[in-house]
């Protein structure tokens, strides 16, 4: 189970240290406050044992930290991935630079740097040969 506290008062970054029965510590940090805009530091704990000695603690006894959500099922959403673009015409350096310079708004100077670019708009180049000067 994944939760999500929150300060009940503004504070930009909060933290502070709990200790269990047998000495082990923890430091909880509160981040993502803003005193000007009255919004409130939060913190997302994923761990059992980080949840069950926050919620035995003084802090939220006295509802200085209270939990803002709970999200059943401890694993993390997975996101789904686009397919990638097949160019198969793309065989050499050059025509990847002028590829990328007209499809895709961005001019380079090295291919490595635009096949970084075109990957990671969603193309790939099965025929592409980074050694290959044109003729």
């Amino acid at each position: 189970m994944i939760k999500t506290y929150v300060l009940t008062r503004p504070y930009h970054n909060y933290s502070f240290i709990l200790s269990n029965k047998s000495g082990q510590k923890l430091r909880y940090v509160f981040e993502g406050g803003n005193t000007l805009t009255n919004v409130k530091a939060h913190l997302t704990l994923r761990s059992q044992y980080a949840q069950e000695l926050l919620e035995s603690s003084e802090e939220f006894k006295t509802g200085f930290v209270r939990i803002e959500r709970t999200v059943e099922g401890g694993e993390t959403p997975t996101i789904e991935k686009k397919e990638a673009t097949v160019v198969d015409s793309i065989t050499s350096p050059e025509q990847l630079l002028e590829f990328v310079a007209v499809n895709l708004g961005k001019v380079y100077q090295r291919p490595d740097a635009a096949l970084v670019h075109a990957k990671a708009k969603g193309f790939e180049f099965p025929n592409l040969d980074l050694k290959k000067k044109e003729e």
